[in-house]
């Protein structure tokens, strides 16, 4: 009974963790609207004019989800940790996975 328990309780401990959070299924098309302030910083199809931001295009939309979550919790504390912080406050899960579904749809590298 001893070793269920335990069990159990590393079960729950990685299903609650913010890492395995549960992504709801995101629509592209959505994404691309709520994605309007992320063009400033990461441009219109997730390829990044400046060196200092990451290019979204192409990523896996889990992984956009995660980082997301991550960034509006806090778990990220760099300037640029912060500012996203700020950025991503306002939206809910469903934005976040409409904006990864989007993002994970462009095509990977610098757009032609």
């Amino acid at each position: 009974m001893k070793r269920y328990l335990t069990y159990l309780s590393a079960t729950f401990a990685l299903v609650t963790h913010s890492a395995f959070a549960v992504m709801p299924e995101g629509n592209p098309e959505l994404g691309e609207q709520k994605a309007y302030s992320c063009q400033f910083c990461h441009g219109a199809t997730g390829y990044s004019l400046r060196q200092d931001y990451p290019n979204l295009n192409g990523q896996h939309a889990e992984y956009l989800f995660n980082a997301m979550k991550h960034y509006q919790k806090g778990e990220r504390g760099s300037a640029l940790g912060m500012m996203m912080k700020q950025q991503v406050s306002s939206l809910n899960d469903q934005d976040l996975a409409d904006v990864a579904a989007f993002y994970s749809e462009q095509k990977p590298g610098k757009p032609e």
